[in-house]
């Protein structure tokens, strides 16, 4: 179906009358298409571009959410993340509510759509900022080609040739700990139960990613949409926009004192407590919102977001328990 818009033969025509063609003899020439077949030139040149590379801020997804790649069973999401300081690509709502939570628990870095090299490649740490030294000792992986030979699997080319497809992890996760740097890679799949049937090639494309994370002696992590209950999910996402304080630097120095003055009103409600510190730091009501849901964000306040918040009650403590938990499952190891 062609994109462009088409006209009704009245648009823009007095009484109707209809307007005289312009060139009755001039041959109709369409417009070429672009071929959407991936050639080893546009393989150069995404990597070129630095797709698929960096870390951080700096980082660009192999895979971007564009018109031409909109999926009509999935909700896909192009989001700003403050955390990371750009604007993220998820190609469903499980893979953001995953990226969600991952970054409440505060990884150092989150990138998604991160490219499994079909051939040799250097380890995904590399050049991770802070981690020089670990990374003069980390190997460089085989590439998913000879992992998917050693398993038996046929690892895919790209549609209509016969390059060697870029597989992608959903979302890869760099936390810090006491012990050094780790590494888990995510994969999040639309399986709501655990009962529901997976594909044949869904299952070997999940084996690939497990050997590959295992070669580079990295963690691997296979999520379902359920990962993170929708309730949660819904009041991370309202806190996102207030995980930092970049656009209202001049309330930074008032993190401490807001948020021991709420942790130490619980006979107040929420609300009450959030309008007695707006008066006591002498701040707008917006700007202690806006300081309740950083606090909440970052745990300066103990409140457990897979609780509904009701402002018209005390705060419901148990969110700094929940994070040691989660830390703990998915990564391991004392933070730092």
């Amino acid at each position: 179906m062609s994109s462009e818009h088409q006209d009704s033969p009245h648009h823009g025509v007095e009484n109707n009358a209809i307007p005289a063609p312009q060139d009755t003899d001039a041959e109709l020439c369409p417009k070429p298409r672009r071929s959407k077949v991936m050639t080893l030139k546009k393989l150069y040149v995404q990597i070129r571009l630095g797709f698929g590379q960096g870390h951080g801020s700096e980082y660009q997804p192999w895979l971007k959410i564009r018109r031409k790649n909109s999926s009509p069973n999935s909700n896909q999401v192009v989001s700003w993340m403050p955390p990371l300081g750009r604007t993220a690509h998820y190609f469903s709502h499980g893979e953001f509510h995953s990226a969600l939570l991952l970054l409440w628990l505060g990884v150092q870095d989150l990138r998604e759509q991160y490219p499994l090299w079909p051939m040799p490649h250097p380890h995904p740490l590399s050049g991770t900022p802070g981690a020089e030294a670990e990374a003069l000792k980390l190997k460089w992986s085989r590439g998913l080609l000879a992992i998917a030979e050693d398993a038996g699997i046929k690892h895919g080319v790209e549609v209509g040739t016969h390059i060697p497809y870029v597989a992608t992890i959903d979302l890869l996760a760099t936390v810090r700990l006491v012990d050094g740097v780790r590494l888990i890679g995510f994969s999040s799949k639309p399986i709501s139960d655990v009962d529901d049937e997976i594909k044949q090639r869904t299952l070997e494309r999940l084996e690939m990613e497990r050997r590959y994370f295992a070669e580079i002696n990295a963690g691997y992590f296979v999520s379902s949409s359920s990962l993170v209950p929708s309730l949660m999910a819904g009041q991370l996402e309202c806190w996102l926009d207030y995980s930092t304080l970049d656009c209202s630097p001049e309330l930074m120095p008032l993190v401490d004192q807001f948020a021991e003055h709420l942790n130490n009103h619980d006979d107040l409600s929420i609300s009450e407590a959030v309008t007695s510190a707006a008066a006591l730091l002498s701040i707008t009501i917006e700007s202690a919102w806006f300081l309740f849901r950083h606090c909440g964000w970052t745990q300066k306040i103990d409140i457990d977001p897979s609780i509904r918040v009701i402002t018209s009650h005390p705060l419901r403590r148990g969110g700094l328990a929940l994070r040691t938990k989660l830390r703990e499952k998915f990564f391991g190891g004392n933070w730092i």
